[in-house]
């Protein structure tokens, strides 16, 4: 197995990426986060380096990405910016590797991801991990977004958006899943698991019902992690 950095520019900022490429992939997963959180990581999470390493073990390529303003990716915060960083992700692992690409977003990454493949990511399939069907919060209540993403998730936002925020948080209503998924025409998988306390498994049959080409798999027990 190769581990090497992933180039990714994305509106001017240089994405912190990387990709693992084993000898012969069956194809290349492409791996988005979704929202950050201050808090320590559950033990035993490696986190989408660690899980990139599992892929690739079972003869995948697997690429991930911070998007912007996300460790150490540089720039500020936005949904929007966030589709743009997906668009660059997936574009740069096509190059990187070989054979279908199937993006897998996880929860926040997973709205992102769907709405990036409703605008023409290049890609073969779409799983989507404990993704919202509409945002849980954010956009009815602009302050609160802002305090969820500095305080919570520790992501920097612009001086703009700190001055006004209901233009950054008006964002989150035009990127809803749920509505995106609609026009995905590749296969989608849908996972999430019953003990997600974080986001519903009540999303997760939105999706099947939305999607022209959905499969639901619901994991009994499962949380809202990796």
């Amino acid at each position: 197995m190769t581990e090497r950095p992933l180039e990714v520019v994305s509106d001017g900022l240089r994405l912190d990426a990387g990709i693992d490429v084993p000898d012969r992939p069956r194809g290349t997963a492409v791996l988005l986060h979704g929202i950050p959180s201050i808090s320590p990581p559950e033990p035993g999470d490696l986190g989408y380096r660690g899980l990139a390493e599992r892929f690739a073990a079972e003869g995948w390529a697997a690429a991930w990405g911070d998007m912007r303003a996300v460790r150490k990716s540089p720039g500020y915060f936005s949904i929007e910016g966030w589709v743009k960083d997906a668009l660059a992700i997936v574009d740069a692992a096509r190059v990187a590797a070989e054979g279908p690409v199937v993006l897998v977003g996880s929860s926040a990454g997973g709205a992102v991801s769907t709405e990036a493949v409703r605008r023409g990511a290049p890609v073969d399939a779409l799983v989507l991990l404990a993704a919202p069907a509409e945002w849980l919060s954010f956009a009815d209540d602009p302050a609160m977004g802002v305090f969820r993403v500095q305080a919570g998730a520790g992501m920097e936002l612009s001086p703009e958006t700190l001055e006004d925020p209901a233009q950054w948080a008006a964002e989150f209503e035009n990127v809803t899943a749920e509505i995106s998924v609609a026009s995905v025409r590749v296969p989608v998988l849908v996972v999430h698991g019953t003990d997600d306390d974080v986001v519903p498994v009540v999303h997760a049959p939105r999706f099947e019902a939305a999607a022209p080409a959905a499969q639901l798999e619901i994991v009994e027990g499962a949380g809202h992690q990796l």
